[in-house]
């Protein structure tokens, strides 16, 4: 490949030339993945400088070497300088493999929450063996599972990921789309085919700041859009009115909308719905919960309408839905209450889950959760609050701490308390086990805020640990 045609449409200056020819078959920005003959992108980071790993990277074999700011050269290598690299990456990617990304149906998914879920919901209704998708859990290419390492990756990874699904003749691409991946930049070089909007509620705002710069993020996906018109927006959350005004796409909602729900029937086994599309009603069974949960389904099935689907193979599909790792999952307790673990660790999402919990409670309510350490510390007491108001025990504990003093989050989230039907115990484990200690026959237990994830982070490092196998161990230990 010429050399030129790696930066078409980009300006760039060349600080060494040894070879115009260039026959890399690889692009790398991680230094311990080069191999013989790769390029490799000294990228910026907040944490790590790759232009102190191009040492490393021509020891390893790289022959082209991509920076933004002049560095000492090593003879017979290829230097080229590229401004605000991180903003050109997309593009330099999608240059050297080609645009693979537009050989594909691209779904986004963006808001604060349920943007997984939907994915999920998608997945099961556009056909899972057709499928790659992105997303918190895992990335996945037809049958290929790949752990996740963002919610939105680096643009560079999502080029490829996009090239190794067009090569396993994937149809459509489903992914979450993150206001930081926007903000950043990681998905410029993507044209969606359709935009998915769920709702915004506080998050992230000590990186956003205000809700109003978070709003502005998540917008960017629809100036992605190859139609503004095919987006699907939720109409009954307030930011998404000023989207449906931005876009004049299709709309849903629990009444006045171009897709609408209704529950009719709830129980802890499933619920039955009525959806209707475009003007046609029609009678379902959900194996999920919720009424959040409804809404996700609402904008999946807004979304395979403008795929072109046809009402009865949406149908057909929705029967088959089952919800994601993580979220609102029933653990297996085999006991006389139940557990059920979700990743909600947003004030809205928490009360999402807890008012659905209170809609088919037959005893009490036992919620155990916490905040994430380095993270938006205004959120902690307004879900302390939030717990209180609609559980009737709460066991206030550890997220991920990270690097702050686990008992100081805790002190913040206590703060929004003002009943007295708390405990805090801040070894997420012990407050795991006093759960399952207090629970009587028909009592719910919501272990909130890590849902999927089998770790906990501590400082800078991770631990094992995983909520339902807590919750199995906490059993199994009150048997003995």
């Amino acid at each position: 490949m010429n050399i030129k045609k790696i930066f078409s449409g980009i300006d760039y200056q060349v600080l060494q030339s040894y070879d115009t020819e260039i026959f890399s078959k690889n692009m790398e920005y991680d230094s311990r993945k080069i191999v013989e003959g790769d390029i490799f992108v000294a990228l910026e980071g907040n944490v790590v400088d790759g232009h102190d790993y191009i040492d490393k990277a021509i020891e390893l074999g790289a022959k082209v070497i991509i920076v933004s700011k002049k560095v000492s050269m090593k003879k017979h290598i290829n230097y080229f300088l590229v401004e605000n690299l991180r903003k050109n990456l997309p593009f330099i990617a999608s240059n050297f493999y080609d645009f693979p990304q537009d050989k594909l149906k691209i779904i986004g998914v963006t808001g604060t929450n349920g943007k997984t879920t939907t994915t999920y919901m998608l997945e099961t209704i556009l056909g899972n063996e057709n499928i790659a998708r992105i997303g918190t859990v895992e990335y996945k290419i037809g049958e290929e599972i790949i752990v996740a390492s963002n919610t939105t990756p680096e643009s560079l990874d999502l080029v490829k990921f996009c090239k190794k699904a067009v090569d396993k003749k994937i149809k459509y691409l489903i992914m979450e789309v993150s206001s930081h991946g926007l903000s950043i930049g990681r998905v410029d070089m993507l044209k969606f085919d359709v935009g998915i909007f769920t709702n915004l509620t506080p998050e992230h705002l000590d990186y956003h700041k205000t809700m109003e710069n978070y709003y502005l993020a998540k917008r960017k996906m629809f100036d992605l859009l190859k139609n503004k018109n095919n987006s699907v927006i939720n109409e009954d959350d307030d930011y998404g009115k000023k989207y449906l005004q931005y876009t004049k796409g299709m709309s849903y909602g629990l009444k006045n909308s171009s897709i609408t729900g209704n529950i009719k029937n709830i129980s802890r086994h499933g619920q039955d719905v009525t959806i209707n599309i475009l003007g046609s009603e029609y009678n379902v069974t959900l194996n999920i919960l919720g009424r959040y949960n409804l809404y996700n389904l609402l904008g999946a099935v807004g979304c395979a309408k403008l795929l072109g689907l046809s009402d009865n193979e949406i149908i057909k599909k929705i029967s088959k839905i089952k919800g994601a790792p993580g979220r609102f999952e029933n653990v297996n307790t085999n006991s006389n209450f139940t557990a059920i673990v979700d990743y909600a660790h947003t004030g809205d999402a928490l009360e999402n889950i807890l008012k659905s919990i209170n809609e088919f409670k037959i005893n009490r309510v036992i919620t155990v959760f916490g905040c994430g350490g380095d993270r938006d510390k205004t959120k902690r007491p307004i879900m302390g609050r939030i717990a209180e108001k609609n559980s009737d025990i709460i066991i206030v504990t550890s997220d991920n701490p990270r690097t702050e003093n686990p008992e100081e989050i805790v002190k913040d989230i206590v703060v929004g308390l003002k009943e007295d039907n708390h405990i805090i115990e801040v070894d997420r484990e012990k407050a795991i086990f006093k759960a399952i200690e207090l629970a009587k026959k028909d009592d719910i237990i919501l272990v909130a805020g890590k849902g999927h994830e089998n770790y906990q982070v501590l400082g800078r490092k991770k631990i094992h640990f995983d909520d339902r196998e807590k919750i199995i161990e906490g059993i199994e230990k009150l048997k003995k």
